[in-house]
């Protein structure tokens, strides 16, 4: 039992048990026995003597091989394993490719979602994986520049971390560059032929710099991608929070002078969706995440494989549990000797 560990060691509780198990069991003995005198013929007790009953050996030790069946028993539930080593596994699932596009732009500082855009986006896309089954799921994230935080993977909480850790700071160059975007995701995508992947593009809208989103669109809609995208915030807009002042008072972004209102660009997130065959939605906290995988779902499946290490043990639960047997046959015939013993005592 090279390397022994168990398992499953929240079982370990039951041994708090114990006592309570040896307290019925030597009552439960000691009822037994009375109601077989009690039955029987009454001048086979008379040389009995009460005190010698109490320590009788043959009692004792059943009580001790019962507690230690017991015992064998917790420990086999506790599944104690040895001889550890690392196996790959090849799955096989059916399901759907999802690129997340995740704008991480100033203007995604903005309040007019609570707490602020990028706060609730990033409350949504946990929740949205969460819903996930045998779905791969990937990141790219975007300002000014993209980057790709995740490929493609069903490695849910490697993504939720990767989520969990950027924010509108994360990248060098300020700006949203939407059809960079789409293109990078798409060049991912595309690297190991995924068939019937989508992108969700979650961005206020506001394309300010990098390539065409329109021509990225084209070549997405070509490429038979289609793009699920979710407006973050209100076409009424709001200011950009650049923090506070001396004084404590929050400070606006400004341009020549006058507050930066950023405001959610609808109509070019609708083209975009309507040039893929896509769809759509204003973000609503975690509800359009919500309505776009229903969609999704929709979708002709693709059959993947993952590859994963999983660390294996060789388990000796059925040892411990065969020896608990054993015990328990040998505590009944000592139970069973040591009650016909006290009756045919006189």
């Amino acid at each position: 039992m090279k390397g022994l560990t168990l398992l499953a060691p929240d079982m370990l509780w039951l041994f708090l048990l114990v006592p309570v198990f040896a307290m019925l069991q030597w009552r439960g003995n000691r009822q037994r026995l009375r109601s077989r005198e009690r039955f029987s013929d009454p001048g086979l007790f008379r040389g009995l003597n009460p005190a010698g009953r109490r320590s009788d050996l043959r009692a004792v030790m059943a009580l001790g091989v019962y507690l230690t069946a017991v015992g064998f028993l917790i420990l086999g539930l506790c599944r104690p394993a040895g001889n550890p080593r690392w196996e790959e596994e090849t799955l096989v699932r059916r399901g759907v490719d999802i690129m997340l596009l995740v704008d991480l732009s100033s203007s995604m500082k903005a309040t007019d979602l609570k707490p602020n855009r990028m706060q609730a986006v990033k409350s949504a896309v946990k929740h949205f994986i969460d819903q996930l089954g045998n779905d791969r799921v990937g990141l790219t994230i975007f300002a000014g520049s993209v980057s790709l935080q995740s490929p493609l993977t069903m490695d849910y909480n490697t993504v939720k971390m990767m989520v969990d850790i950027i924010n509108t700071d994360f990248l060098p160059k300020d700006g949203t560059a939407l059809g960079s975007a789409i293109n990078f995701a798409l060049e991912k995508i595309n690297e190991h032929k995924r068939k019937n992947a989508v992108m969700i593009l979650l961005t206020d809208g506001e394309n300010t710099c990098g390539q065409s989103p329109q021509d990225a669109a084209i070549r997405a809609q070509q490429a038979g991608t289609r793009i699920f995208t979710i407006g973050v915030g209100t076409p009424e807009g709001a200011m950009i929070p650049e923090g506070v002042d001396s004084r404590g008072n929050s400070v606006y972004k400004k341009h020549k002078g006058e507050p930066v209102i950023t405001r959610l660009d609808v109509g070019l997130l609708q083209d975009i969706a309507a040039q893929t065959k896509g769809k759509y939605y204003a973000a609503k906290t975690h509800q359009a995440l919500q309505d776009a995988y229903t969609d999704i779902s929709r979708l002709t499946k693709t059959e993947h494989t993952e590859k994963s290490k999983k660390m294996k043990y060789q388990e000796y639960y059925v040892w411990f549990v065969l020896v608990s047997f054993l015990l328990l046959l040998t505590a009944i015939g000592l139970e069973q000797k040591w009650i016909w013993d006290g009756i045919k005592r006189n």
